[in-house]
């Protein structure tokens, strides 16, 4: 699949330029996203509306002008980067984190950001106004999203049974979709990595590892994280969770040397 411009300028800051002095130029970056078949011209463009966007900040070095990942850009970066790495399954307590809200009190625009938001967290929607997750992230929800009117209300929900608590898991996720997705994702890059990470290039380690990053945010918001007793025993996640920071691991030094080649 191919990736946006705007999510791989995030991937190569988040992983690479954050950790290499924290500043690229245009042209380097250009450079960089022409290894994933974006134009400089579509390049020029991305960057722009995303510096419009509050994501840079910019310095001007003659005619070259470099950019900084903003406060709201790190953000951002540390979030996304919790969410694909921090695999930990908590235990079951028994305790569903619950938002319920009104749309239309919301309104439509706030609805959707709202939603979007907790998809992005690992919730899933109960009914028309409820939303559930099976962590206890009340104060996270708390600090992002309540409102001082009320119209946003985070508590907790209880069943009493587990049993219950499986057959509602069951009726919010496609468990049985999502594992087949964690499936195909590691049968599809086991193939084009088949050959060995010994036989890629420095450019052919970047592309792949920015690449299998990409496709696995793609998807792992469909992932609520959740506790192994509530998981069918058929459930692929455990494994593409591995595979993926195995490869993002050893893939890591020849796709840094990729970047360095370019910053320095």
């Amino acid at each position: 699949m191919m990736a946006k411009p705007k999510d791989l300028v995030m991937d190569l800051f988040g992983d690479y330029v954050r950790y290499m002095g924290g500043s690229i130029r245009v042209g380097q970056l250009t450079q960089l996203l022409e290894l994933f078949e974006v134009e400089p011209a579509t390049a020029r463009v991305t960057l722009s509306r995303m510096r419009k966007d509050g994501w840079f900040e910019t310095e001007r070095h003659g005619r070259e002008i470099s950019y900084q990942a903003t406060d709201k850009l790190m953000k951002i970066l540390e979030d996304g980067h919790e969410r694909i790495f921090s695999k930990a399954q908590p235990v079951w307590i028994g305790r569903w984190t619950t938002v319920m809200f009104e749309p239309s009190v919301l309104g439509k625009v706030e609805t959707k950001l709202l939603s979007t938001g907790l998809q992005w967290e690992g919730f899933a929607q109960l009914n028309g106004s409820s939303w559930i997750c099976p962590r206890d992230v009340r104060e996270k929800i708390r600090r992002k999203y309540a409102t001082q009117d009320g119209s946003v209300f985070v508590a907790n929900l209880w069943s009493g049974s587990l049993e219950e608590d499986k057959r509602l898991a069951e009726t919010c996720w496609d468990f049985a979709g999502i594992s087949e997705v964690y499936k195909n994702f590691i049968e599809r890059w086991r193939g084009k990595l088949a050959g060995g990470i010994e036989s890629l290039s420095a450019e052919q380690a970047l592309i792949a590892r920015v690449g299998m990053i990409n496709e696995y945010r793609s998807f792992i918001y469909q992932d609520p994280m959740m506790p192994r007793a509530l998981l069918p025993e058929a459930w692929c996640g455990d494994g593409a969770f591995s595979f993926l920071t195995d490869m993002h691991r050893d893939l890591g030094p020849l796709a840094m040397e990729a970047v360095a080649e370019v910053l320095f």
